[in-house]
């Protein structure tokens, strides 16, 4: 057995940095970072107020992977973000140009007991190497407020800058030396690649680029090569690429005024054909809709029927473009998805979800059959494949906290860990040949800025971060007082609902963490000040929960094998509309506050539901769909009074005394438009810097003085190649 040995936690003036636990804390305010992120601060920190070169932090933190210098240069600016540097007059991390980065202040060791540095983790040899068990959990998020540690006199302190160099460079140089599958980082641009699909033979890859210009497309780049192509030249967005079991095709699906369009297109750049349109509402088709029967004879599609609302999985001829369902999920469910033939071709494995943040892996036989239950979870999963065996499956979870690479056999059924891919790994990929396996590990900075009306003559609005994170703060909802605001927030490990002084300096988490409930969001205020309203996780559905403003035991308000999202409170408070599937379809609903059963309010979909100030109107959205509709409160018929937002931002609008303000793509730039309901004319509100987030919204102040709107900037997604025997 090898040992490796902890980074201790140490301090950055009045930072304290805990590697272990991936945190930075200072006061009030902590902040969880990635592993590559806190590998690079803990490189800078072995040589502080010394230039550390480039080429040196990539060889310490990436021993195994080739990266380009933009992997480093986002960890630092990662870091400025935290430490709210500024590069052009640094505080902590200093910029050499052409040479590397310098920390100015120095790392200083903790106070701390001698078992603490000199605690040692047993390390297996690479050949031995262990899963990690699947009850592992995260550890404590909330040590902003720990502080230093503070022992008596028998604890043995390291007192110098020398002695925290040490342990550290001892710690990087030992945690280097137990690497065990050769990686290397495939594709480097910037924008977002995803959904990676390996030839079978294992020599490329397809994947879909999202670059930042707008719009995406599919390439192909050879594993171990620079070459990469474009696989066609239409215009429509690109999703789900799958390859034929020849190597010699690419299936995949495309967007269009018509619908979703199935295109099959050959390698040697012929004109793709297109096989069918598919009018329904595939469900969540950016997330791997397609699969390719390994006979070459059909194609596993993810859609619904119809009007039916749950999605199942189609069997569909290549020939014929005949379809056949496979599956039947239970009624009231989200459905099934995400659909992966086995290497053998004798098993389909496909996503069973209640709703879109709770799924699991059952499987099927090619030609359907009983369902067979892999995973028992209930948790989000990003991605699965088979390994080449046909044996077991591998799958991204977030089931022990971040997400990670897991791998659960068909004789066992329990998930252990990979022994790669554990630090934000999705959307695995993996060769027929069992060769290569691909997965994708992404970074954001997620947001609530403040963003207020637009001088005249001005290019773009007064816009003001107020709280950001790598924790995807998001969704923020303005108590009515205008003096704080709830948001969702992955801060403490799972997401949860916070609230935020109005200026971003006080924070504190809502809801209970470790109970039953998960998934936490969509937060919104009373309007008197004294609940919150959100949505969570239970017994796998979502449902509607209300707490205090000042915290508490949360109250369920909503029951039942359904789904319930989105809540919104009526103008008196007395009423909460909400999304439910509870009529087995999408629609708005409705529940008294005080007691009463749900009454469904439109017949199609609704979601977002909010009165207009003197409560004669009801305004929503829809979840598939562009616009805002409108139709008397009482009851009648629904008309959609603007084209905007467009669809998937249908939380980018709130409704005032005096109109709608709203996400507005219509302009030349990201935009917020406002809708005067008297005049029933739209003017410009205020130019955006750049376009939010989809799905999490937007809020009012109310003295009428700005907004509160998610952000998300930084992003980046990379496909990263495992070299083994999968």
């Amino acid at each position: 057995m090898k040992t490796m040995q902890r980074t201790p936690p140490f301090s950055l003036e009045d930072w304290i940095v805990e590697p272990e636990f991936l945190l930075l804390s200072s006061g009030e305010t902590s902040q969880r970072v990635e592993p590559k992120v806190m590998s690079v601060l803990v490189q800078l920190a072995a040589q502080s107020r010394h230039v550390v070169s480039k080429d040196e932090i990539l060889r310490a933190v990436w021993p195994d992977t080739f990266v380009s210098e933009d992997a480093l240069t986002r960890c630092i600016s990662v870091l400025r973000h935290v430490f709210k540097d500024n590069p052009h007059q640094p505080r902590y991390i200093k910029t050499v140009s052409k040479v590397g980065y310098c920390l100015l202040v120095e790392a200083r060791p903790l106070e701390a007991p001698a078992s603490v540095f000199q605690q040692t983790i047993a390390v297996p040899e690479v050949e031995a190497v262990e899963a990690l068990p699947a009850t592992a959990a995260m550890p404590p998020t909330n040590s902003g407020r720990r502080g230093a540690v503070r022992v008596g006199g028998s604890a043995a302190l390291l007192a110098a800058a020398g002695g925290v160099a040490f342990w550290m460079i001892h710690s990087i140089r030992a945690s280097s030396a137990a690497a065990v599958i050769s990686t290397f980082q495939l594709t480097t641009g910037a924008g977002e690649q995803t959904r990676p699909a390996v030839s079978p033979d294992g020599s490329k890859v397809a994947f879909v680029w999202a670059k930042e210009d707008g719009g995406q497309h599919i390439y192909v780049k050879g594993i171990g090569s620079e070459s990469m192509v474009r696989l066609t030249g239409l215009m429509d967005e690109e999703f789900s690429p799958v390859w034929s079991p020849d190597g010699k095709r690419i299936a995949f699906l495309s967007s269009s005024a018509n619908g979703l369009a199935l295109y099959v297109t050959p390698l040697d750049g012929a004109k793709p054909e297109q096989k069918l349109y598919i009018p329904e509402e595939t469900s969540r088709w950016e997330q791997g809709a397609l699969a390719w029967s390994p006979d070459g004879k059909s194609l596993a599609l993810a859609d619904h029927m119809g009007a039916q609302p749950t999605a199942a999985i189609l069997s569909i001829d290549i020939e014929t473009m005949r379809s056949r369902v496979l599956t039947t999920p239970p009624a009231g469910w989200e459905g099934d998805m995400s659909p992966a033939f086995s290497p053998d071709g004798t098993k389909i494995a496909f996503l069973r979800a209640s709703e879109s943040a709770v799924a699991d892996i059952d499987w099927i036989a090619a030609d359907g059959g009983e369902v067979h239950a892999l995973t028992h979870d209930g948790k989000m999963i990003n991605g699965m494949t088979w390994s080449s065996d046909s044996q077991s499956v591998v799958f991204s979870s977030n089931r022990a906290g971040e997400y990670a690479l897991w791998k659960a056999g068909l004789e066992t059924g329990q998930p252990q860990r990979m022994p790669v891919g554990s630090e934000d790994a999705t959307q695995p990929a993996i060769s027929t040949s069992g060769k290569n396996l691909a997965f994708v590990q992404s970074s954001a900075i997620f947001g609530v800025m403040r963003v207020e009306a637009q001088k005249t003559g001005g290019r773009n609005a007064e816009e003001e971060p107020i709280v950001s994170s790598s924790a995807q703060d998001s969704a923020p909802n303005v108590s009515p007082d205008g003096a704080q605001f709830a948001f969702q927030s992955w801060r403490s490990g799972s997401q949860q609902i916070w609230v935020s002084s109005i200026d971003g300096q006080s924070l504190r988490q809502l809801t209970p963490a470790g109970g039953e409930l998960s998934g936490s969001g969509s937060p919104a205020w009373s309007p008197n000040g004294d609940q919150v309203l959100f949505d969570s996780r239970l017994g796998g559905h979502s449902h509607i929960f209300m707490i205090g403003a000042r915290g508490g035991t949360p109250k369920q308000l909503t029951f039942g094998e359904v789904n319930d999202i989105v809540p919104r409170w009526s103008a008196d408070g007395q009423s909460i509309y909400f999304r439910s599937n509870r009529g087995g379809r999408w629609q708005l609903w409705k529940i008294p506050v005080a007691t009463g059963a749900p009454q469904p309010v439109t017949s199609d979909d609704g979601m977002v539901g909010q009165e207009s100030a003197d409560g004669r109107w009801l305004y929503f959205a829809r979840g598939g769909e562009r616009g805002i509709w409108r139709m008397p409160r009482a009851g009648g018929e629904a008309v959609r009074i603007l084209d905007q937002p467009a669809a998937g931002y249908w939380s980018y609008w709130a409704v005032s005394n005096k109109g709608i303000y709203f996400l507005d793509s219509t302009q030349k730039t990201p935009a917020i438009s406002f809708y005067d309901a008297g005049t029933e004319k739209t003017s410009l509100y205020a130019n955006l810097s750049r376009l939010p987030p989809l799905y999490l919204g937007l809020s009012l102040l109310p003295d009428g003085k700005g907004l509160l709107i998610s952000d998300k900037h930084d992003a980046g997604s990379h496909i990263s190649i495992a070299r083994g025997a999968f």
